[in-house]
């Protein structure tokens, strides 16, 4: 009878103590769930409610004299969903303030999906008139497909090599809406040869964007030549837009030919002859931003 009361007690107080374990465990995990929450934001990335990382919002504004005839559009997409890249918002920032010191009135969009990048490049092409100076550059994931160039938009996620007609923008589309509006100089400033643009693009025995023939009266640059990709940077900037800022701080009456021929030889030595920029121009008659002293016309392909 003793016996049988003593194993009734302890099997009462070994219950007990796993109600008093089972509370410990849920302080404890509480307060493991207090410290990861507290971690700072630029630590860890916030989760949606799906569990997957949220990305940053498109931003689009304009800055500058909006009835000056130099018009910019400036694109950056950083936040991918597929393969990520560190600088581009940053080099359409600092693309932005260089331009708009240069008297440009500007267009910057950051981290655009798919149908944005096409309203923005829209709204862009309803603000040219017959006679401006047009400017178009665009930081982020680019690739070609058969001799046309694409651009890629943030929602990359499920981009493959057989619908970037439908999912990313065409880059010879952005050439010749700025050709059909604007009768008087184009540029085109391309760095936008990143490695991996989609998932399964590394299977792809194509690397970066296909060579391009300006319309009479354009320049067309990129950060790297054609079939070369390019370099993200270790710094805040692009590796090829790092270089074509420091050109466009001395390019007032320079020839434009002369300010993209300034980025060449120190991007190629910078990354040890593996990123070579290119351009070709064919305009109607020289072109310097803020005016030319010579007249005479050329032709360049470098």
């Amino acid at each position: 009878m003793n016996r049988s009361y003593y194993n009734i007690s302890l099997t009462k107080e070994e219950f007990a103590m796993k109600r008093i374990l089972f509370f410990v465990v849920i302080l404890l995990v509480s307060g493991c769930i207090q410290t990861v929450k507290q971690d700072p934001p630029s630590l860890v990335r916030t989760l949606d409610a799906t569990n997957k990382p949220q990305k940053s919002a498109a931003v689009v504004k304009t800055q500058g004299n909006p009835k000056s005839s130099y018009k910019a559009l400036i694109i950056g997409n950083s936040d991918y969903d597929y393969s990520r890249l560190q600088n581009p918002v940053n080099d359409a920032k600092a693309m932005n303030d260089k331009l708009v010191d240069m008297g440009f009135h500007v267009t910057r969009a950051t981290n655009l999906d798919h149908k944005t990048m096409q309203d923005t490049i829209k709204t862009f092409e309803q603000r040219l008139s017959v006679q401006d100076v047009a400017l178009f550059y665009f930081s982020g994931h680019g690739a070609q497909v058969n001799g046309k160039n694409f651009l890629i938009p943030v929602d990359n996620e499920e981009i493959k090599e057989n619908n970037l007609e439908n999912k990313a923008v065409s880059a010879q589309n952005v050439l010749a809406m700025m050709k059909n509006t604007n009768k008087g100089m184009n540029i085109l400033i391309l760095d936008a040869c990143r490695n991996n643009p989609y998932e399964g693009s590394q299977k792809s025995n194509v690397r970066g964007l296909a060579r391009v023939s300006p319309p009479r009266g354009a320049l067309i640059a990129f950060a790297a030549a054609p079939g070369q990709p390019a370099s993200d940077g270790d710094g805040l900037n692009g590796l090829y837009t790092d270089h074509l800022l420091k050109a466009l701080d001395n390019a007032k009456h320079k020839r434009i030919e002369d300010v993209f021929m300034e980025i060449r030889d120190p991007v190629f030595k910078e990354s040890k002859k593996k990123q070579e920029p290119w351009y070709q121009a064919s305009l109607r008659e020289p072109f310097c931003f803020g005016g030319c002293s010579v007249v005479n016309s050329r032709s360049n392909d470098f």
